[in-house]
């Protein structure tokens, strides 16, 4: 049976050196959709001149859409649209890129009320580890939804998303590094509790970006007017990450990386990210720097790289264990399963 000190030995002694890879099968029990599911949506909510362009796009490809699979999916699509935008020079095609990232926000903000139990769980089953003691733990992930900040409120756990300010907030990378406490006769105590670090490499649906610097706002609070920091799915998405906040983003995990993240345990992220796959995993798992634990339904092919005596994966039907195939089963690459295992 798999368990939480099979997947992180290092928790026997603490929380140091932890960290978290979460991607959007991390959303989906809390109501989310999984990428066919958002497919559908964004191109159902198209205009007929709008799904007529999509169409044409597809066609230059000798492709069609399926709208009951919801292939090719979002992230092809954005690939497709983007690229025929910069060959055709037409600018209909870049008012299309912009309008399937606008729907992309609108599907994530037309979940109410989403189901956070299992986030909430998860959190105050973190915090309890801490034991009252100075303890920070990073957590990586693509979702651009508030799910980890809102859970993180309800436990009462200190985030840091590498913002400051009040009701606007600014993007203020340094927060990352940042510790709290106090100052007692000279001497600095540190917070003690846990304190979460949320690196959203993507960007978040409450972030927007104005006169080149980006804020931090209710998600609701944010108009159709402004610009949402989201980069849009797609698989072609290193371009993006090497924009502003994403290359800040990016450099933040790769310090964390090996030093404060010794052990990192995934789950819900299906390995799909090239960029972060080549430019943080693989360099780090291979120089043994970091022992990472992958919690999905199935092997993907964006693991295969990753094999090595510091990679161990639970799937469906399958594992790994130290690069090799293992005996075995498990269903905690459900979140919720997972998160039953913090308490």
């Amino acid at each position: 049976m798999l368990d939480l000190n099979s997947i992180l030995p290092n928790l026997k002694s603490g929380l140091a050196g932890t960290g978290f890879l979460f991607g959007a099968g991390t959303s989906v029990e809390a109501g989310y959709p999984m990428m066919p599911a958002l497919t559908r949506e964004v191109v159902s909510a198209l205009s007929s001149d709008e799904l007529g362009q999509l169409l044409e796009v597809l066609a230059s490809h000798s492709l069609s859409y399926n709208s009951v699979a919801g292939t090719p999916n979002i992230e092809v699509l954005a690939d497709l649209v983007i690229s025929h935008a910069l060959n055709s020079g037409d600018s209909r095609f870049s008012l299309l890129e912009a309008r399937l990232r606008d729907l992309v926000s609108d599907v994530i903000l037309s979940v109410d009320n989403p189901h956070m139990d299992h986030h909430v769980r998860f959190m105050t089953g973190l915090k309890s580890r801490a034991f009252g003691q100075p303890a920070c733990v990073y957590i990586f992930t693509t979702n651009y939804d508030c799910l980890f900040e809102l859970a993180a409120a309800e436990a009462g756990v200190v985030v840091e998303t590498g913002f400051s300010g009040s009701v606007e907030r600014f993007f203020d990378h340094g927060r990352f590094s940042t510790s709290c406490g106090t100052r007692n006769a000279g001497r600095f105590e540190e917070h003690p509790a846990l304190t979460i670090r949320l690196v959203k490499l993507h960007g978040s649906i409450s972030w927007l970006a104005r006169n080149g610097r980006v804020y931090e706002r209710h998600p609701d609070a944010i108009s159709k007017s402004e610009r949402r920091v989201m980069i849009l799915p797609r698989r072609r998405k290193v371009m993006d990450t090497l924009q502003s906040p994403h290359d800040v983003l990016f450099g933040v995990v790769s310090r964390a990386l090996g030093v404060e993240c010794k052990y990192i345990v995934s789950c819900g992220f299906s390995y799909g990210d090239a960029h972060i796959n080549d430019n943080l995993l693989i360099p780090s798992v291979a120089l043994g720097r970091v022992k990472l634990f992958a919690l999905s339904e199935f092997v993907s092919d964006g693991m295969q790289p990753l094999r090595s005596p510091a990679f161990s994966a639970g799937f469906s039907d399958s594992m790994i264990v130290g690069g090799q195939d293992g005996e075995g089963a498990t269903d905690l690459w459900r979140f919720g399963r997972f998160a039953s295992l913090f308490g």
